[in-house]
């Protein structure tokens, strides 16, 4: 076989796709030489540096979806197959070369998404992404026994973009300190969650707030919003005593100006074209104490769009901030570039800190791409607006229970220890190389049996939290327990459904209820994995039915800076959603999440224990239930979108310790809180432990 000089010409026209959207593709090649009994493969997505969910083709139906035909000018014949997921994991479409050799001066045609019969058309991937490649390869006629070499020859690029609008999302800080100044951003989106760069439009911007305050608190009341009417109504429900009816609060329309009394905002704002489907709206300011909401109306539809909740607090208090910290980009087997990652979560998505954790391979993320990284995270860190912390995914897969840890530090380039033989290839190897650094290890998806943690090997000083959401499920505990989120089977690739039992990627060891029965104080994060360059979107990786969406870690933080941030990790006053910006507060003996405490000083507690929490959601609470050594022993449901919830564990304490698996350590009882939306997020807020 033999190429021109400079290798084929590959064009894809039209070399623009939206996602999910159906079209025709035309590949064209040129200049290259195939012998007859050679294979031309066109790879649409697949493999750790090409990922996608494009739609498989198919070659027998013309009448149907995703058809795929080819032609050559000259003399060969092509005859043309689709590898079904069984035979090929990846997307990929075969030209067998037959009759007669492919010339370097013949052209190649393949049609993807031919339509001359009646289909439909060709489905791209369901996530944009600039420079996105159709990946060319050729094999020689293999011999007798041999398998096939391929070799790549080249790309074809073209730009997926997000489809048109389907919805907006309103993004508000969760928390602003009363009599300041702050910002939303308005997004709009596509069906799958991309961002619809196209989208134009004037807005109407309204606050709806509770209008009543409460001693110590002042959020007593619940807004409400009819999901099934697109956000037609908006109320406040007050409650009263148990036998008054709850007062309405007047629809937004009625009321005059955008102002309330705990808040105001501009009336409207536009949203240009030239945009790119992303606005950031200034000049709300926060007057006094309470929970509200902004409420944006697109004036062209009428149809309105609610923010997050928005707490207004005092000056004093800790705030609650947002973050992804697990994610991969082009520097291991993500896509997309650092500076574009860390803007996705900072400019799309309002996020106020994250990370990167590319691998710690020397053959994915080399020393040339750990000083990018860094550099690029030292850039992007800009206290007050949004924090980045420096990591990487220690990353072994021997998959004998050391698990995938991720390394997190607080300042800027630090060395990454890797996991591979002749460098830290065990957990204990990792602690005692970073005995000398502030830094924070926590495990990843530790249930998955792509690689599990079991908890063998454990530095309390280090492993402070452990990953209990991510795009690959819940770790919490097994589907049979109840999980919603269940682990997604590793071998499930994206581009092919495959027929396993739901908790086919469970792995018993490594589940976190299992970790803090043997005594590890591991407070929740929310994590992502991402590896389409869309951390923090809400875009579902998986195949069906293992399809997750991006998890949040929430930390209630003194400030928006790294060493604050870090800080509050460290002290486990954390926790993780499986997305949704739900506001979590969540105190044993009025100690908060995260907390140890000792009965020796607080000997009262060896009769009766009070567990408060106050949770709202972004839609309405279903039900908060009080975990207790694993058990669930109070449940509270909901009857809005807010959640006050006050029980008192009666239960004599001694009775409850459980003994740890480390013997210099004591017994122990633990809390930790659980929550369920009616739009099935949900979210986990750290425990609380007592040494007995």
């Amino acid at each position: 076989m033999t190429d021109a000089e400079t290798g084929p010409d590959i064009t894809v026209d039209p070399p623009t796709a939206m996602a999910r959207v159906r079209e025709t593709w035309r590949v064209t090649i040129s200049g290259l030489a195939v012998p007859e009994g050679g294979t031309i493969r066109i790879e649409l997505g697949g493999g750790r540096d090409n990922k996608s969910d494009w739609e498989r083709p198919q070659t027998t139906d013309p009448e149907a979806d995703e058809y795929a035909t080819a032609t050559c000018s000259g003399k060969a014949a092509l005859r043309v197959v689709a590898p079904p997921f069984e035979d090929v994991a990846n997307v990929v479409l075969d030209l067998y070369v037959e009759g007669s050799e492919i010339a370097a001066s013949d052209i190649v045609a393949a049609t993807i998404g031919d339509t001359s019969g009646g289909g439909g058309g060709s489905t791209p991937q369901c996530f944009s992404q600039p420079g996105k490649r159709f990946k060319v390869y050729v094999a020689d006629p293999a011999g007798k026994g041999e398998e096939i070499a391929w070799r790549h020859v080249g790309d074809a690029a073209l730009d997926v973009t997000g489809a048109p609008m389907d919805h907006l999302r309103v993004f508000g800080p969760s928390t602003v300190p009363a009599g300041k100044e702050f910002a939303i951003t308005i997004k709009a989106e596509d069906a799958e969650g991309n961002v619809a760069w196209n989208f134009a439009g004037e807005m109407a911007l309204q606050i709806s707030d509770s209008l009543q305050e409460k001693e110590e608190r002042d959020w007593q009341e619940s807004l409400e919003v009819d999901e099934e009417a697109e956000a037609e109504a908006v109320m406040a429900m007050v409650p009263g005593d148990e036998d008054e009816t709850p007062t309405l609060l007047p629809d937004p329309e009625d009321l005059e100006g955008p102002s309330s009394d705990l808040a105001s905002c501009p009336e409207e704002a536009d949203f240009p074209a030239s945009a790119g489907g992303v606005i950031t709206v200034a000049g709300l300011r926060a007057f006094s104490r309470g929970l509200i909401r902004v409420i944006v109306t697109s004036k062209l539809a009428d149809v309105r769009y609610v923010s997050n909740p928005i707490m207004i607090t005092r000056h004093d208090e800790p705030q609650l901030y947002w973050g992804v910290i697990h994610g991969h980009t082009q520097h291991s087997d993500g896509i997309g570039t650092a500076e574009n990652y860390y803007s996705c979560m900072r400019d799309d998505n309002r996020l106020d800190f994250g990370s990167i954790s590319d691998h710690d391979h020397e053959w994915e993320t080399t020393d040339e791409d750990w000083e990018v990284i860094q550099k690029v995270t030292a850039e992007a860190n800009e206290p007050g607006r949004y924090v980045t912390l420096p990591g990487y995914e220690w990353a072994k897969w021997r998959k004998n229970g050391d698990g995938d840890r991720n390394v997190y530090y607080d300042v800027d380039y630090q060395p990454m220890y890797r996991s591979g033989d002749d460098f830290h290839p065990t957990p204990p190897d990792l602690f005692e190389a970073l005995a000398g650094h502030r830094a924070i290890v926590i495990p990843h998806h530790p249930a998955s049996t792509g690689n599990w943690c079991d908890y063998k090997d454990h530095d309390p000083e280090k492993e402070r939290l452990v990953e209990i959401y991510s795009v690959w499920g819940n770790s919490e505990r097994s589907i049979h327990d109840g999980n919603p989120y269940p682990m997604r089977y590793p071998k499930c690739a994206r581009t092919g459904f495959s027929d396993v039992p739901l908790d086919s990627g469970e792995k018993p060891e490594g589940f976190v209820q299992r970790a803090l029965a043997m005594g590890r104080r591991l407070g929740f994060t929310g994590g992502g994995d991402d590896h389409d360059g869309h951390p923090g979107d809400p875009i579902a990786t998986g195949a069906e039915p293992f399809r997750h969406r991006d998890g949040l870690m929430g930390v209630w933080a003194d400030e928006l800076t790294r060493e604050s941030v870090f800080q509050a990790m460290y002290d486990r006053y954390t926790y993780a959603t499986t997305g949704a910006r739900i506001v979590g507060l969540f105190t044993v003996a009025d100690q908060p999440m995260g907390s140890e405490i000792e009965l020796a000083d607080r000997p009262e507690l060896a009769d009766e224990r009070i567990i408060s929490a106050w949770v709202v959601g972004e839609s309405k609470i279903a039900q908060v239930e009080v975990v207790r050594n694993n058990e669930t022993v109070h449940r509270q449901l909901g009857e809005g979108s807010e959640l006050d919830l006050t029980w008192t564990d009666t239960e004599p304490l001694q009775d409850l310790a459980l003994t740890p698996v480390d013997d210099d350590q004591p017994a122990f009882v633990f809390y930790y809180l659980r929550v369920l939306q009616s739009d099935g997020h949900m979210a986990w807020l750290s425990p609380v432990w007592i040494s007995v």
